[in-house]
Parts: structure tokens; sequence; C-alpha cells
């Protein structure tokens, strides 16, 4: 509100308009007539961005198609969810800011590298719109940005007149609103090529700009991949799956300076991969012989000394969720307890657990032991599936010495995966990967990059020695590669004022105008280009705000 409040007053006192900046509320459109030389020299192979827009009306077609059937898939996924009564609450999934590809505002897209992609996004996809206008023999007046305080749009404005041709009537409420991306200002009004216009660029040559924006999305879009998932990828193997999940404030792994996150690459003289390795090796060496360990923090590797009684490694299986009323609950077993012996059995790993559980009885009653020294009995109840006795507990092995929880993260297998995509490009599941990588990613808690994971990594190859700057590199092409790939998908939907609902309208015309002539094929092509607007704009709305309805009944 202060932002628009400072926006409102230096527009009424004209300070916008003297640098030609005009205001729509809080958000500002702000234009330059700088650049017109470059779209002069880039415009020169005339036959290629022809060719190129050509292909890209086709390819347009092919994602409205697709986005299409996704929204309305998605529609009859929600609406059958209601019937069900299995429609998600409101949560970070269908968060309305989750909606839009903002950096900073989108909880998914990290800010740094989200603005690398959509500042790079947003240049090609406008610059591909003014060159083609200037292919076409049609003046760009100007070019720019929409911001809401920070930038979230562009936009290219073509002369109207040689674009769409002189209005015959002196119609006020008909005008030009500029050409831009899925996140701008639309190409034109959907009222602008009515019949009282004449002249103007033919409409193929319309469609081309139109596809131009659009089609270098996908193309940038697919240099980027094959430069991602070719050399960059391949430059990068993982190091180690072993991680220090927590340190315990003034235990001894915090006095010697070990942090959460770092990675243990080596113990002694013997190398870590997983946590399996790591497990094997402490339970095996000697205790009398002070612990060497060699840890890696982001590309920076230190080497930890500790005594040798601080090095006793104290397993057990740690548990994680307690299941509703099971014999867990009732003994009043609480997630985090650490199970470190069952009666006179002790209990190092996950299988020691399910090994001693598969000799008890239903109504067994047992005495467990923790790490805190704290005893319980607890009376087992009857396993759902198996004979034996039920606890009711979702737990794993916990490592723990010098004040120190190990974990592991699947550093190796999530880079598979990301390798292996190309492979996948063949079928639908890779597709569907790549679209819903930042949302989901391989766990459900979407994959931003190597930003908070590059510690299990390391450069191999041409990359070697180059540290921290080959995960730079990766980020920035992960990010702008998908927002390019998402917002040419996201502008082909068939709705006005995206690139796609002024590319459906043509094609309408085009298909019907020789059988119901201009005039009837001109109205047709507006009504049905406005009922799929309002379709696709309701689909959103539904999307947005219907588990915030549903969950209030």
């Amino acid at each position: 509100m202060v932002y628009w409040l400072i926006i409102a007053i230096l527009n009424k006192q004209g300070v916008l308009e003297r640098y030609n900046i005009t205001a729509f509320g809080p958000i500002l459109m702000i234009r330059t007539r700088r650049g017109q030389n470059l779209l002069s020299v880039l415009a020169r192979p005339r036959g290629f961005w022809k060719l190129l827009a050509n292909i890209g009306i086709p390819v347009m077609l092919i994602g409205m198609f697709i986005m299409f059937a996704l929204v309305i898939m998605t529609d009859y996924a929600m609406l059958q969810s209601i019937f069900d009564h299995t429609m998600l609450p409101p949560g970070k999934y269908n968060a309305p800011q989750n909606i839009f590809l903002i950096p900073g505002v989108n909880e998914y897209i990290p800010l740094v590298w989200g603005a690398i992609g959509l500042a790079v996004t947003l240049v090609v996809h406008e610059l591909a719109h003014a060159v083609l206008c200037r292919v076409e023999g049609i003046d760009v007046k100007s070019m720019g940005l929409l911001t809401l305080i920070v930038p979230i749009g562009g936009f290219a404005e073509p002369d109207e007149e040689q674009l769409f041709g002189k209005k015959k009537s002196d119609r006020s409420d008909v005008k030009s609103t500029g050409m831009g991306s899925g996140y701008d200002r639309a190409v034109c009004d959907v009222r602008s090529e009515s019949p009282v216009r004449e002249g103007g660029a033919p409409r193929p040559a319309r469609m081309r700009i139109l596809a131009a924006g659009v089609m270098v999305n996908f193309v940038v879009a697919a240099i980027l991949f094959l430069l991602l998932f070719g050399p960059v990828l391949g430059a990068i193997a993982p190091l180690s799956d072993v991680t220090i999940a927590s340190v315990k404030e003034g235990s001894v792994a915090a006095q010697a300076g070990i942090k959460e996150e770092m990675v243990i690459t080596q113990v002694d003289n013997t190398t870590i991969r997983s946590a399996h390795d790591f497990y094997i090796y402490m339970t095996t060496r000697s205790h009398d012989i002070p612990l060497t360990m060699h840890v890696q923090e982001r590309q920076t590797r230190e080497v930890f000394v500790l005594a040798a009684d601080d090095a006793a490694l104290q397993s057990g299986v740690v548990i994680w969720e307690v299941v509703e009323d099971s014999a867990a609950s009732r003994a009043n077993l609480t997630a985090d307890m650490t199970i470190t012996q069952i009666d006179d059995t002790p209990i190092y790993n996950s299988t020691d657990f399910i090994a001693f559980l598969n000799t008890t009885a239903p109504n067994q009653t047992v005495e467990m032991f923790f790490a805190d020294s704290n005893a319980t009995f607890v009376v087992l109840g009857s396993s759902p599936d198996r004979s034996c006795g039920y606890l009711g507990v979702v737990a794993t092995t916990s490592l723990e010495f010098a004040g120190m929880t190990i974990g592991a993260y699947p550093a190796a297998a999530t880079l598979h995966i990301l390798q292996n995509i190309p492979g996948m490009m063949g079928g639908i599941e890779g597709w569907l990967i790549i679209f819903a990588l930042p949302f989901i990613g391989f766990d459900g808690t979407g994959f931003a990059g190597f930003s908070s994971t590059m510690q299990f990594y390391e450069p191999v190859g041409w990359a070697a020695g180059h540290g921290v700057l080959v995960f730079w590199i990766a980020n920035a092409l992960i990010w702008t590669f998908w927002i390019n790939f998402f917002a040419g998908l996201f502008n082909c939907l068939p709705a006005v004022p995206l690139d796609g609902g002024h590319i459906f309208r043509d094609t309408i015309h085009m298909l019907t105008e020789r059988m119901i002539g201009d005039r009837d094929a001109e109205r047709l092509s507006q009504v049905m280009a406005a009922v799929f607007a309002i379709l696709v704009f309701a689909s959103f709305a539904f999307m947005i705000f219907g588990p915030y309805i549903m969950d209030r009944f």
C-alpha cells in the first residue's frame, strides 16, 4: 500500500510521464526507445526468422491442445475429489502465490536463480516479438518492463495502425495494449481486429509475430536442456550420501567446529560413500585410537580428529512416528526417542529391531530401553499382517557419537535420475518429471537445484578444480530452462490476452472465413476466443480458490 501510494503521488505530479512510464494501479509500464538499431541487426536474416515463426504456429497449436487438455483434466480431478471428499486442504502445493512464476513470491522458485531465469525468459520472448515486427515491416514504438515492485513481465509495443490497420470510425474504447508474454500485456485488445479496421499486416504475418515469442522460449529451453543434461550434469559426480543430520549444542562435535549438513567423505583411511559403509566401518574399527573424520561443506573440505572415548558409536533405532491407538501410543512413546535395547537384546539398527519383533507374540510384555537411560514396559498389540507382536511405530536406524547424529541423503540416486531424464523423454513420464520437477522433485519436497546439496557432489572431468562454479552454472541452467519451457507452454493456452489466445482466434477466423464470410468469421472467432478465455481463467480461479472454499464446509 505504501508503494502504491508513492506511485499515485508520482503519477499525479507528472514525474512518471516525464520518464515515459505509465501506471496501471500499482503496476508500472516502463517504456524505452533504445535498442532500435539492435532490432535492425537481428532482423537481417529475414528468411530464418520467418521460417522459425512459421514452425512456431503449429508448435503453438500442439502446445495449446496439450495445455487445454491439462486444464480440463485438472478441473475433472478437482471435481472428482469434491464428490469423493478427498480434496487436499489449503497448503503449499495449492497456495495462490505458488501459481505464479515470480521469484521471491513462489515458495518453490529460489530468488537469485529464479530471477535470472525469469529475466532471460522475458528478454528473449519480447525481443522475438520485436524482431518479427521489424521482419514484417512493422515499427516497434517501444519496448520495456512491467513491474510490481519487482519485474513481473515485459512487452514490445508495435505500431498499431501498421499491425492492425486504420480505424474507420472513431471508437475510443478500442486501444492497443502492447505485446508480451504470459506475464505481460497482450498483443492487442479482444476487439482490436474488429471489422471497423482496414489495411494493416496480413493475418499470417500477425500470427508469425505472435508465435515468435513462444517459439524462441522453446528454442532457448531446448538449448539449455542440451547443455544441462550434457556437459554440465556429466561433470558432476556423487561424493557421499552420509551427512551430519544434527549437532547438539555444547557437545564434543560442536566444540570441534563440526556443523550440520556437512558430508562425511572419509573416516580414518576408509572412503565413505553410503550410510552402510559408515555403519560397517564404525562398528568394526578399533575403539582405542582417535578417529579422523574428513568432511565437505559446500565445496570446502576439512578434517576433524576426535578422541577415542568420544568416537564410540551410539547406535539404535530412532522413532519417527507413532501410530495412533497403538501399543507405542498407549505406552506414551513419542517421536525422536531412540530405542537401544529390548529386554536383554541390544538394538543396534533397524534390522535388529525387526528381527526381535518377529520373535514376539501379541499381548507380550517387553521392556524397552532408550538412549536417555529411561526404560518402560510395553504390551505389544496384534500385527495387522503377521502373527507376531505389533509396536506401532515408524522407525529407522540411528547413528550417533560425539553429540552428533548421522543421516543420509540419496545423492547418488538423485543424480542418476537427473542424468537419465533425457532417456525418459520418449514417453510421457519424462515430460511429467520435467513439468513437475521444482514442485515435487524426487521425494515430494521439490527440487531447487544444487544450492543446498552441492556438498554431496564433486566436479569431475572438464569441471574438476572449478569448485562451486559448476553448481552455479547448473542452477542457472535448471531454472532458466524450466521457466522458458513453462512460460512457453503457459502462453500456448487459448485465452486472450495470452499469445495462444490470439493465435487461436486467428486460426478460427482463417478456417471459417471461406465458409461463412469474413465478417461472420470475425465475430465467431471473437466469441470463441472469449468463451475459451473465460473457461481457462475460471479454471485457474477454481484451482486457486477451490481448496479454500471446500475447506470452509
